[in-house]
């Protein structure tokens, strides 16, 4: 077991290691100017490896936008502010939409309070756990000494499983993509035969309602449509 242990934590730090590794080449392209090249292991570490840190993608939010890839600038940023709920980040995509003519970016209250639960997540996670432990100790602690009934902390302890789950389960769904098609067709069915609503152009921020087979059901401008799932990026938190 131990030495299972030992190959698990080294394995872990050659992987760390070779992170820091491609980080720091990447940085040092970066700020040479060769962007092309340092975006290159910037999306490998983001997409591949699944490491990714809010300097990075704001570097790489940077580079598309020079290159005039708004819609990638606008996917970076998104995911930059849900790692940071830096409200500049919002109000950066804000500018970035009106300027290329795209909505879905502006920005509320609901989902500044979103953005933060989504930046304490997995703080969150260790204190249900740790709270319902607590919890669970209490009630053997006063079922054994007859002190207090046991009723009341069981109680909340079940309770705070039950939101443990969902949080796991559901609490990191964003539910938004951005369409990465120009002249995407908005559906009124999940159907190539369905009537056609409308046509959007790429960088739109949608809000995602549902899925069906090869269709996403999406709500653009108070209304239901659906998108072929290849039209659209979902905005993904690792």
């Amino acid at each position: 077991m131990r030495k299972r242990l030992g190959i698990l934590f080294l394995f872990s730090l050659l992987k760390l290691t070779a992170y820091s590794t491609s980080v720091e080449k990447a940085d040092s392209l970066f700020a040479e100017q060769k962007y092309t090249e340092s975006f290159e292991i910037y999306s490998r570490l983001l997409e591949k490896e699944k490491q990714v840190s809010p300097s990075m993608l704001l570097k790489m939010a940077y580079i598309k936008e020079g290159l005039g890839g708004y819609t990638d600038a606008l996917y970076y940023l998104n995911l930059y502010y849900l790692q940071t709920a830096d409200k500049r980040a919002l109000e950066q995509m804000e500018v970035l939409a009106a300027k290329n003519d795209v909505t879905g970016y502006s920005s509320n209250d609901f989902e500044f309070i979103q953005t933060i639960f989504y930046k304490y997540y997995f703080q969150l996670i260790i204190f249900l756990v740790v709270f319902s432990i607590m919890m669970l100790t209490l009630s053997y602690h006063f079922k054994k000494r007859n002190e207090a009934s046991p009723i009341s902390p069981a109680v909340v302890m079940l309770l705070t499983l039950g939101l443990l789950f969902f949080i796991l389960n559901y609490g990191k769904d964003y539910n938004k993509s951005i369409v990465i098609s120009s002249n995407t067709y908005l559906m009124s069915g999940p159907s190539a035969a369905a009537e056609v609503l409308g046509t959007l152009k790429k960088g739109n921020r949608l809000r995602i309602t549902g899925h069906e087979d090869i269709w996403t059901e999406v709500s653009y401008d108070n209304k239901k449509g659906y998108i072929k799932n290849n039209k659209l990026r979902p905005i993904l938190l690792n």
